[in-house]
């Protein structure tokens, strides 16, 4: 484009209430130059409001590019550190599993029942502790009990429901006990409700002795604390 076609450009532009920064970027010209050939343009108010719109927009002008060099970092760094983190947990031993599945059983497990048990809507969660059940006591699922806690806004899924927890678990469906409903009604409403699975409640069967035992381990990661 010749210089002369230029100026005619960056004055049709500018009269559109364009900024002479996008100008000199869009026509690949120098600021100066803009300025020069605008100068003698009077901008209304409405160009001004243009104007003023574009400066508040995030993706105008060179800040588009800014936020997603941003934001490349951003994720860069993330999964640096993320990859960071796996390395340095690495394969666990059986010890560190035990005492992992102690914490886990101490955060989230029965206390309170006549069994050994662990609920959660988390299925990472659920398998950390079969694993911890399974690795470390031997237990498999011929010793559990499953049952699924839902709101009852959900109980025509529940078949559903619970075959997502069997695959997820691999605990066969004849493990799984009457579900339990959950009459409240959620004041909140959910962007994807079909995601929904309630929560996963296992019971280690004829495990008071266990669950006994249980409640020692807790002890003793608790005597770890004392300064």
């Amino acid at each position: 484009m010749a210089k002369s076609q230029k100026k005619i450009e960056a004055i049709n532009l500018r009269k559109k209430g364009l900024s002479i920064k996008y100008i000199a970027k869009k026509l690949n010209v120098s600021t100066s130059s803009v300025s020069l050939w605008t100068r003698d343009i009077i901008l209304t108010q409405e160009q001004y409001k243009v104007l003023e719109s574009h400066a508040r927009d995030p993706l105008y002008g060179k800040r588009l590019d800014y936020i997603n060099h941003i934001k490349l970092q951003t994720n860069k760094k993330v999964e640096e550190l993320k990859r960071k983190g796996i390395n340095e947990v690495g394969l666990l031993s059986k010890r560190e599993l035990f005492l992992v599945g102690i914490a886990l059983y101490w955060s989230e497990g029965f206390k309170k029942d006549s069994q050994a048990g662990f609920a959660n809507s988390d299925p990472t969660m659920i398998n950390l502790f079969l694993i911890w059940l399974s690795k470390c006591f031997n237990y498999n699922y011929n010793d559990l009990t499953v049952r699924v806690t839902l709101n009852d806004s959900h109980r025509s899924r529940i078949r559903e429901i619970e075959r997502h927890w069997s695959d997820l678990t691999n605990i066969p469906l004849n493990n799984f006990r009457k579900p339990y409903f959950q009459n409240v009604k959620w004041k909140k409403i959910y962007d994807h409700p079909d995601e929904y699975y309630g929560l996963l409640r296992v019971k280690v069967l004829k495990s008071k002795d266990f669950l006994r035992k249980i409640q020692g381990y807790i002890e003793g990661l608790r005597l770890q604390t004392r300064l």
